[in-house]
């Protein structure tokens, strides 16, 4: 419980330190004035960004150590505790309840019930508090240590962002990793899983700001629920990933720009949408595309509203705005592969290079007919469209075809062309249902427009509608209490951390033995979870993949030789049978059974061997050997 109480401590730090750095900016741009809400919203956002681009910095000049980074972090939380100081109490309280946009109080009425508005924020807070809990677990996710974690780690090793040749990872956008790497200087990777975590509940405040101005403030917290309880937000935001983090700054850099776009007020909120829009493409590729489609929609509804000089002038303060945030991570992308958007279009940019609209990144496939039938297949079957723990639920198929007897209301045609233009683009793209994420604050404020449409129905079927909103919302609100029930002991300090990890994480046994070994250690591994390894590791199939080390072999007992003279001491091999997950490329085990069963068996040593078996059956063997 201590361990979770210090993780805690650290990741509020961090909030208020954001908040630090983030209130003058806010402040200075005067905009969002007597909103509290959106005050805390827009400064923790705009500060976390601002952090991001400070640790950037650091890292390009080699001075990420942690005493420099504790330092400024610490003053940064001072000046935070000053502004949160000056705040006024019931001003806030009176603020956050406020209802904005004259027409939204028109269309939408006074607010929901009670029943409905806070029933819903109260299912939405118990899937975040179990969602808090499965936060406070040690990482196991996979992306997060072969990556997300395992990059901030290695950058905060060298005291450096260093380019690494054996790793596609290190020139993507970074900035969220930049976050996490905050968190690995000030305490740990649970604390880095906390900021993912806190990522998201900007994300559902976010939602509340976007809705706002459309629906008005008191049906507006029920976007922010409505996007809190969707299944795949809530698994997101238990792993340090970044898919949350960029619907975040996506969400934000939306709600800003329709303030000064469509409800024309104080101009500097382009300044604002370009900050947070910057902050989206410095997370993620993806951003570019719903970037892209964000113009093409406010085009459009410029040359309706003959208002060409005024949206065209707030995008081009909104596109240098982003660019000057988000150009570092594009321009180092095409310093070392002459590509920004590295490594995808690589094979039209540098005529190599795996195709980045490779067939198996689309189970629907990209013909017409089945673009159609996609909502319902990532909706029954996510499984097929990167996994179950990414599912958006059953909320949005069922709710949102009541748009078509609903009133029109002024903005939301607006949102449902993003949403539209976006999918279709996700489709011919890359069929990931995580990538999806962005469209949740902008449906859910379509679902709360139906359901206060649903107010105008009979008795009898707007009682049955009631009832399937709420079955709907109770069984998103049960997936997160089940899918983080076997992380609670840990969470609670009923179970150690390195024992949950030996029970949950694969890898994990086998890497207490590599650190036990000593700094030295340079270990070439198999298995690409490797954050848990204190030392240098390389992915063995990256790296073969660089140096063809493999075909250079002129015989089995080359192998230990080739491998000394590149810097391994180590090598992690791994396999695995039974299950339907992880399935490992056998080259190097297969070159260290010829060097064994030859005259090479002597420069290598087996250590230990380990075995581990996944949920799914799966069956998974480590070998750890010395190369002598």
């Amino acid at each position: 419980m201590l361990a979770s109480g210090l993780s805690l401590l650290a990741v509020a730090i961090l909030a208020v330190a954001a908040f630090g750095i983030g209130r003058p900016m806010v402040r200075g741009l005067k905009v969002a004035e007597g909103d509290s809400l959106a005050t805390g919203v827009l400064s923790v956002a705009a500060g976390l960004i601002a952090a991001g681009l400070l640790l950037a910095a650091l890292g390009m000049i080699g001075c990420l150590y942690r005493q420099v980074i504790g330092t400024l972090t610490l003053a940064a939380a001072f000046w935070g505790i000053g502004e949160l100081g000056r705040a006024n109490g019931s001003r806030v309280l009176r603020a956050a309840g406020r209802v904005t946009g004259e027409q939204s109080r028109r269309e939408a009425g006074d607010g929901p019930p009670a029943l409905v508005g806070r029933g819903l924020v109260a299912l939405a807070g118990v899937a975040v508090l179990a969602t808090a809990v499965a936060a406070l677990a040690p990482p196991t996710a996979g992306d997060a240590l072969c990556y997300h974690l395992e990059l901030p780690k290695v950058f905060l090793r060298e005291h450096a962002i260093v380019y690494l040749p054996d790793s596609d990872n290190s020139t993507y956008p970074l900035l969220i990793e930049m976050l996490y790497l905050w968190a690995l200087s000030i305490d740990g990777p649970v604390t880095a899983q906390l900021v993912h975590y806190g990522l998201g509940i900007l994300l559902g405040l976010a939602a509340v700001l976007l809705a706002s101005p459309i629906v008005g403030r008191a049906w507006a917290w029920c976007a922010g629920g409505l996007t809190l309880l969707v299944p795949g937000v809530g698994n997101q935001m238990a792993a340090p990933l970044n898919d949350v983090g960029l619907a975040a700054f996506t969400t934000l850099a939306l709600a800003a720009w329709w303030r000064a776009c469509v409800e024309e007020e104080h101009p500097h909120w382009c300044l604002l949408s370009g900050w947070f829009l910057g902050g989206a493409l410095g997370t993620k590729h993806l951003a570019l595309v719903f970037a892209l489609v964000s113009a093409a929609v406010f085009a459009g509804y410029a040359w309706r509203q003959a208002a060409w000089r005024r949206v065209f002038a707030g995008a081009a303060t909104t596109l240098v705005v982003a660019a000057s945030i988000s150009g570092v991570w594009y321009l180092r992308a095409a310093w070392h592969h002459g590509n920004p958007v590295y490594p995808f279009f690589q094979e039209a940019i540098a005529g190599g290079g795996r195709p980045t609209l490779a067939a198996d990144k689309a189970p629907l496939g990209r013909g017409l007919l089945n673009l159609p039938a996609a909502p319902w297949a990532i909706t029954m079957h996510p499984e097929r469209f990167g996994g179950r723990g990414h599912q958006l639920g059953v909320l949005f198929l069922a709710v949102l075809p009541g748009l078509a007897v609903c009133r029109r209301l002024r903005g939301m045609s607006l949102l449902l062309e993003i949403c539209l233009g976006y999918f279709v683009c996700w489709y011919f793209l890359r069929q990931n249902v995580r990538f999806l994420l962005p469209l949740v604050p902008l449906a859910g404020v379509a679902v709360v427009w139906v359901m206060i449409e649903a107010r105008r129905l009979p008795c009898w079927p707007r009682r049955l509608f009631a009832v399937a909103m709420a079955g709907m919302l109770l069984a998103n609100t049960a997936v997160s209490v089940r899918r983080n029930r076997d992380r609670a002991a840990v969470a609670l300090g009923l179970e150690s951390r390195d024992a949950y990890l030996s029970r949950c994480e694969p890898s994990y046994e086998v890497a207490l033995w590599a650190n036990s070994l000593g700094p030295q250690v340079r270990l070439l591994s198999m298995e690409q979870r490797t954050f848990y390894f204190n030392g240098p590791t390389t992915r063995e199939n990256l790296y073969r993949r660089r140096t063809a080390y493999d075909r250079s072999l002129a015989s089995p007992r080359d192998l230990s030789r080739r491998l000394r003279d590149d810097g391994f001491t180590h090598l992690l091999l791994a396999d695995s049978t039974g299950g339907t997950g992880i399935h490992y490329n056998q080259t190097l085990s297969r070159l260290v059974e010829r060097a064994i069963d030859g005259d090479g068996g002597a420069t290598l040593e087996c250590l230990t061997q380990h075995t581990f078996e996944d949920a799914d059956g799966a069956v998974r063997r480590y070998r750890l050997m010395a190369l002598r």
